[in-house]
């Protein structure tokens, strides 16, 4: 995206002293937009590339101060209930939330140019260099916003800083090649082997995914495998050794990284007037440990950043 000034890109957080998305001490920037629509998803606030409103209603005590500032109608009590509030008027001006004494209301997204991203990340810097940290990028998929991530990555390296990226693996090799290139570690979900699951669990095929993996492990030494671990579903001998066949036999990645699954989605989902996430269970420490087992049988390592 392009105002007068440059490539603009839509950021919902920007999250400092992250411990869990690579090495060292990181900065992990949070892009909106992604194309998958996962049932157990974690971020539902960067499915849509455009900024929203978070409403937490229990923090609502119907004070009417952000109906006060909204000049687009959409905040009204003319519905037969104490609050209401039409998203298909809301422009996400964020007014209502600045008037909000209660921390009702949250705006989820903001424009961002390049510069004013970098000028927060370069305040860490020490601390990335310290601790062979860095920068990673992350979403939604960040490769929704190519030019934007692009632009990023390459202001990063001219600063000396370490980037690595979390991506959902689906998006256009011939777009994303070059930055790949440029990025220091590469971190790519396999959600699950089978096809006909993925598509139900996550909205899409996982073809141009694994496909995906096997370009990204043919052009890149850092690369790793997150595998978002959910009990029922994808935790079971056969899935995992058919994704330890599929990367022994064709890829050269570093190692796999488990992720147990949580339910931090859902109040997000509330808080966005949204359906769709379903009740999910985390696999127990003996489950994990023995998934590790089957992973080490294949001579793949297991990572674990703490």
């Amino acid at each position: 995206m392009k105002d007068s000034n440059g490539i603009v890109g839509n950021v919902f957080q920007i999250q400092r002293w992250s411990v869990h998305d690579g090495d060292g001490v990181r900065s992990t920037v949070f892009l909106k937009g992604c194309p998958l629509r996962c049932k157990w998803c974690a971020n539902p606030e960067s499915w849509k590339p455009h900024p929203e409103i978070f409403y937490f209603r229990d923090r609502c005590t119907d004070c009417a101060q952000c109906s006060l500032v909204c000049n687009h109608q959409a905040i009204s009590k003319d519905e037969g209930v104490p609050h209401y509030f039409d998203r298909e008027k809301c422009c996400c001006c964020g007014d209502c939330c600045e008037a909000c004494p209660n921390g009702a209301k949250k705006k989820i997204g903001s424009l961002m140019r390049v510069e004013e991203v970098i000028k927060i990340l370069k305040r860490d810097s020490i601390f990335y260099r310290e601790s062979n940290g860095g920068v990673t990028f992350s979403g939604g998929e960040p490769f929704a916003q190519t030019e934007f991530l692009r632009e990023l990555v390459l202001a990063c390296k001219n600063f000396a800083i370490d980037t690595a990226i979390e991506t959902s693996g689906y998006f256009e090799w011939e777009e994303a090649e070059d930055i790949i290139k440029e990025l220091d570690t590469v971190f790519i979900d396999i959600k699950h082997m089978d096809e006909r699951i993925h598509k139900r669990l996550t909205g899409v095929s996982n073809r141009k995914i694994l496909e995906n993996v096997l370009r990204i492990s043919q052009n890149h030494h850092d690369v790793i495998i997150r595998v978002p671990l959910i009990r029922g579903v994808n935790d079971d001998r056969n899935n995992i050794e058919q994704m330890c066949q599929f990367l022994q036999e064709n890829t050269r990645i570093l190692g796999v990284e488990l992720l147990p699954y949580h339910s931090l989605g859902h109040s997000k989902m509330d808080a966005l007037d949204r359906e769709g996430l379903e009740i999910f269970n985390t696999p127990d420490a003996e489950q994990v440990e023995h998934i590790k087992k089957i992973i080490a049988k294949y001579k793949i390592q297991n990572i674990d950043f703490k």
